[in-house]
């Protein structure tokens, strides 16, 4: 690396460093937030519901994992609050009212103290016992199934995930809209639709081509091929920001539910990669290309994907945006400028608050944020989420 390249290097690095100890105070940024960014990613293993449960667990006594290493966790659901108050009669509304979710099933590490490991889980696999060969599990930020869990699907809602790829999200939907499939309701020798009528229909959508294909490929790896077939889970290759949108529409009426898990600064990613180029002796051009007014440009295609989100999900159903992003403008930003953009403001009142979430996340003008140096150490996240009810034309 050159003296120029390593200045320039510095000086973008203490330009990060200064815009987000703007954000998030100076000792919290430098004394928990940036060192917790800055450790290894805390995974998780979803358990894939669609394959054997004892496939998962011999992928796991494979990698010689003691199971008295393995927690489970419970991700909180939102669901209606019947004491909210009757004046959040406006056009999109903020709900935050949560209950425990069901159907997901999803494991983290711990040491022998019950602190929380960083430790990997394995590689999933697919067995040759299970009828269509589907991966036991997915490796996932909890975080990430938590932004999932929160649309509290259920079987027969239509669900599109907006920015779908690589699809874990979308993974993660399809274990609550079709539980008839999971491999221990099934015949071991048929999987298919005799028995277990489907309800429902989930659209994983990604506008990028090739990782769209991606997404097939995994959705593949993961779903019962018969809910593929018969068009009860499509994988679609549509620009959310563009007229075009109007083609996810899941006819008359729309979705219920809606993902928009999207596009963003992920400084986490960034961080990783300048600790580990640096330790190589070089540079990693996620930091040297790092600019404050990225995120200004990156807010403009996230409201534009949240404003297609509420066209597209119907009156009385929800809308989940989520980022992994630290920076309030991709997050609250982009939900207030959407709020204003529909013309009505939020209102406040009638939330009631539940501690479950609070065990995950910190609260924001708008919606919630997990961060990895949250208080009960789960080391999870970053990732905001918002959530949005449609309740007017």
């Amino acid at each position: 690396m050159t003296k120029t390249t390593r200045n320039s290097t510095a000086a973008t690095e203490e330009a990060f460093h200064r815009h987000y100890a703007a954000i998030w105070g100076k000792e919290r940024w430098h004394q928990s937030l940036y060192p917790a960014l800055a450790e290894p990613t805390r995974y998780a293993a979803l358990v894939n519901g669609y394959a054997d449960i004892e496939d998962f667990w011999k992928a796991i006594d494979e990698a010689e994992i003691p199971r008295d290493e393995l927690t489970e966790l419970h991700c909180p659901s939102f669901r209606p609050n019947s004491q909210a108050s009757s004046d959040t009669d406006m056009e999109n509304a903020i709900t935050n009212d949560l209950s425990v979710a069901s159907g997901i099933v999803c494991f983290a590490r711990t040491t022998t103290e019950m602190s929380p490991s960083c430790q990997p889980f394995p590689t999933p696999k697919a067995y040759g016992q299970h009828p269509a060969k589907l991966m036991t599990h997915w490796n996932l930020d909890a975080a990430s199934a938590l932004a999932a869990s929160l649309l509290d699907i259920k079987p027969g809602d239509a669900v599109l995930d907006l920015c779908a790829a690589p699809g874990g999200k979308s993974v993660t939907l399809s274990q609550n809209l079709f539980p008839s499939h999971y491999a221990a309701h099934s015949d071991a020798d048929t999987v298919s639709l005799g028995g277990y009528e489907a309800t429902g229909r989930l659209v994983s959508n990604e506008a990028n081509g090739r990782r769209q294909k991606r997404l097939a490929e995994n959705l593949r790896d993961y779903i019962p091929p018969q809910l593929l077939k018969a068009g009860y889970v499509q994988c679609t290759n549509v620009d959310g920001t563009s007229a075009s949108a109007s083609a996810l529409a899941a006819g008359k009426g729309g979705y219920e539910k809606v993902l928009v898990d999207a596009p963003c600064s992920s400084e986490r990613h960034i961080i990783h990669a300048h600790l580990k180029a640096r330790a190589n002796g070089g540079s990693a051009p996620e930091m040297t290309n790092w600019r404050s007014g990225s995120s200004k440009r990156l807010a403009e295609i996230q409201t534009k994907l949240l404003m297609t989100a509420l066209k597209a999900v119907k009156i009385g159903g929800r809308v989940i945006y989520a980022t992994c992003s630290i920076e309030n403008l991709e997050n609250d930003g982009v939900v207030e400028k959407t709020l204003h953009e529909v013309a009505k403001e939020r209102k406040k009142g009638g939330i009631k608050w539940d501690e479950e979430l609070e065990g995950w996340a910190e609260r924001t003008k708008y919606g919630w944020i997990v961060l990895p140096d949250h208080p009960r150490k789960g080391k999870w996240g970053p990732l905001y989420f918002a959530m949005i009810k449609r309740v007017g034309p």
